[in-house]
This record gives structure tokens, sequence and C-alpha cells, in this order.
């Protein structure tokens, strides 16, 4: 018995699926079985359809968007919608997008493009970045607190200075005027020199309010934080330049 297609050549098999005749450059074996080349072509597209997985193509898109499009060959595809899953809806379509092409392609009606190691890397890739992102959260969660902290010291320590420094301003003026206090603030930023540099009254600098108080027989300096614990940790009260107290604030019920 001759080979179907090398009339020359003497069969060694036949064909378990078109029942040719087929000498050993032909004999092609798929699991124990003889195929001729043309049928081990078809039997391996076959096997290639049943492995693709409609299911698994969406499960896929729904957990990282992107990688059912690139299990389905569509490498593409699957980055441009893992980069804009996060307004949602290319992510919805992504996963409809992925069922409906691995059904064509497990139908026989579109060739899928294997590309095994796409999905790995851009698995692996996502690990990757879920990973470094979580780590950035943490860092940022302990990094915040700690910047939140020394601003607030430091805005402390400057409301602390200005106080002393309204203080000794008002002591000066009254040294310079037998006895008298300042009527008024202007008193003391518009003198010739002046004994202030600028306005403190109902200002806020550096996260904290200062307040002024002035009257005939003395004075009262108030500066306290804009936020408790925020912008500032300290009460600080200065009368007369001689009773200066430092109280801890404590958040109000809007604050909490």
């Amino acid at each position: 018995m001759k080979c179907a297609n090398h009339l020359e050549a003497d069969a060694v098999a036949t064909c378990i699926h078109c029942g040719q005749s087929i000498c050993s450059d032909c004999q092609v074996q798929l699991k124990g079985e003889n195929y001729c080349k043309d049928c081990s072509l078809v039997k391996a597209g076959q096997a290639k359809k049943a492995n693709h997985s409609v299911a698994l193509a969406a499960i896929l898109s729904f957990l990282i968007p992107g990688l059912g499009q690139i299990y389905n060959g569509q490498v593409r595809k699957g980055f441009l919608i893992f980069f804009t899953a996060w307004l949602v809806i290319p992510w919805v379509i992504g996963i409809i997008d992925a069922y409906s092409v691995a059904k064509k392609i497990s139908q026989g009606t579109l060739e899928a493009k294997s590309r095994p190691g796409c999905v790995i890397a851009f698995a692996v890739g996502v690990v990757i970045l879920s990973v470094a992102f979580f780590l950035l959260l943490l860092l940022a969660a302990i990094a915040i607190p700690n910047l939140l902290r020394a601003r607030a010291n430091a805005n402390d320590a400057y409301a602390k200075a200005v106080v002393a420094s309204i203080s000794s301003a008002i002591e000066s003026y009254r040294i310079d005027n037998n006895g008298n206090f300042p009527s008024s603030e202007a008193s003391l930023a518009e003198a010739k020199p002046p004994y202030l540099d600028r306005y403190y009254n109902n200002k806020e600098l550096s996260g904290y309010d200062f307040k002024i108080d002035l009257y005939t027989g003395g004075y009262r300096i108030l500066a306290q934080p804009r936020s408790c614990s925020i912008t500032g940790s300290k009460i600080y009260t200065m009368e007369n330049g001689k009773v200066f107290s430092e109280l801890e604030c404590q958040k109000n019920k809007e604050e909490q």
C-alpha cells in the first residue's frame, strides 16, 4: 500500500481521522494516535479551542482589568483597559469583551494568539504594583503624622516667641511713656521707631490666632492654634508681663 500523498513511498499507517494511507514523512502522532499532517493541524486546533476557557477569561478580567484580554491574546487592548479601569466603565466593558472574545475563540470563529508569557508577566507586574502601592500607603501612614507633629511643634515655638515679643514691645512702650500702657496696637506698630514690626491682633499666623487686649491698667495676650493638634498644641497667655501660662489645647466637638 502506497502513501496517498507520496505515491512512490510505502504507507506505514492510516490516518484515523480521514482514513488515508500515510508514509513515515506524513505520519504525525498525537497522544499515540496516527494522523496525516492536515488532520493533525485540525486536531491541534480543536484541542486549542477546547482549552480556551470562556469563564476564565471573564474571571481574569474581573479580578485584574485587562487580564482577560491578554489571556485571549489581545495584549494592547488589555493594557488599554488596565490603565483606564479607574473610570470603572472600561473595566465593566472589559469583562464583557473578554467573555465575548473567548466565546468566539472557543467556537472557532476567531483565532486565539496564545501568549501565556504575557499573562504571567502582566499578573506579576500587577502584584508588584499592588505591593508597592500598599507599601507607599504604609509609609504615608507613618510619615504624615510625624510631619504634622513636627509642623505643630514648630508653630508652638513660633507662637510662644511672638507672645514674648509682643509683651516685650508693650513693656518697652510703658517704660518710654511714664508707666502708661498703649491704648491700641497702632500705638506700638505706628510709633517712630515702631515697637512692633507688624499688627498681630485678630490675625492668624503659622496656624495660630492672636488676640491682644489693651486696657488702662495692663494687657492680656492670647495665642491659640487654629486647629488643635494639627496647627498647634498649646494655648499661650501673657498678662501684664508677669503671668505667663502654657496649656494643652483641647479639641472641640467640631474638630473631633
